[in-house]
């Protein structure tokens, strides 16, 4: 028999999204053990719950074997709209009740950096009393949690937070003025909820495609693609950074190719420059009068020299430097003074080779 297909009501892919749920363990409103859990801290439970799949994807599992998650305490102040000091009480809860365990990582010496702690969720403790007095709850009961429990927990557009252009990706609520901004569907049919989970959210209305939003968080790259970024960021640093005048680069291509032989991420080349701003701006306020020009040719070439005369004593055995940036800062001040009194020498007609 065929039938019509004006007359079926399809499911719209917004609509598809509203019927997807937070599974809330019951054993968190039956059991003993869990009943003076505070309600937050049993929403948050099952929030994180959510985040295992996600984690599985993503291959978030230690030399144990255990499957852990990265759940930024940002990210759960912008999903529950907590305080810091609200934060800390439900994770503490859920430490005591033995659900959560939370391990330092710290600075990561294969990549270079902190990395977030890890999130392990502890398996539910459900005793054979939970499940005998489960098994003969009255029906009534039962309904009354129903109805009265699944609209403040259940969909996760009343529950998150929608996400922000900051730059980095929020726990989030899917807004849902039309279909093309609802958000993507996990095939666990569970919700995805931040930490760069928007990978196939479509923002293309003309082709209708499923496409990426923006987001280039280093959690999404190999270290060898994150490595070849760098370098690449690094070596033309030249190409895309704003001139000296506005705060940007000030060195010559010499001294360009120099720093990219030593920095290893465009967050090292910023700090490098940084000191060397530093060192600028305190020559000029403790001598009246001073102005340094940074992309002079002059300055440049001096520059050049003391970042080499710095590195050779980075490598050298005869020194040792307890803190290596303090010494920049006070080798670039000893250049940057040297120059002006070099300019200073030129305006007055002398020889500043001479100095």
């Amino acid at each position: 028999m065929t039938h019509s297909k004006h007359k079926f009501t399809f499911i719209e892919k917004s609509s598809a999204y509203q019927k997807k749920y937070f599974q809330f363990p019951q054993v968190l409103l039956y059991g003993e053990k869990y009943k003076s859990l505070s309600d937050s801290a049993k929403i948050a439970y099952m929030v994180l719950q959510s985040r295992l799949d996600y984690s599985l994807k993503n291959n978030w599992i230690d030399e144990s074997n255990h499957v852990y998650f990265i759940f930024t305490n940002q990210e759960l102040k912008s999903l529950m709209h907590w305080s810091n000091d609200k934060l800390r009480k439900v994770k503490s809860d859920l430490i005591n009740a033995n659900l959560l365990y939370q391990e330092v990582v710290g600075f990561n010496p294969k990549t270079g950096k902190n990395e977030p702690n890890r999130l392990y969720l502890s398996e539910l403790d459900v005793s054979a009393t939970d499940v005998y007095l489960k098994a003969f709850e009255p029906n009534e009961d039962v309904k009354t949690h129903t109805q009265y429990g699944k609209p403040k927990i259940g969909r996760p557009q009343e529950t998150v937070q929608a996400t922000e252009n900051s730059g980095k990706p929020k726990i989030g609520r899917p807004r849902h003025k039309n279909s093309s901004e609802a958000g993507p569907l996990e095939n666990s049919g569970k919700p995805k909820i931040g930490h760069d989970l928007y990978k196939t959210l479509d923002t293309n209305t003309r082709d209708n495609k499923e496409t990426e939003k923006l987001d280039f968080s280093t959690n999404r790259y190999s270290p060898e693609i994150i490595k070849k970024q760098n370098q690449d960021l690094v070596k033309n640093a030249r190409n895309y950074l704003p001139e000296s005048t506005t705060g940007g680069l000030f060195l010559n291509k010499e001294g360009v190719e120099l720093l990219g032989l030593w920095c290893r991420s465009p967050k090292q080349l910023h700090r490098f420059l940084g000191i060397i701003l530093n060192a600028k701006k305190a020559v000029e306020r403790e001598h009246e009068g001073t102005a340094i020009v940074l992309d002079d040719p002059l300055c440049q070439e001096m520059i050049n020299k003391t970042m080499r005369r710095f590195f050779n004593v980075l490598r050298s055995d005869s020194k040792k430097i307890n803190n290596v940036e303090n010494y920049l800062f006070g080798a670039m001040k000893e250049t940057l003074v040297a120059y002006w009194n070099k300019t200073l020498t030129t305006a007055n007609g002398g020889d500043p080779n001479e100095l």
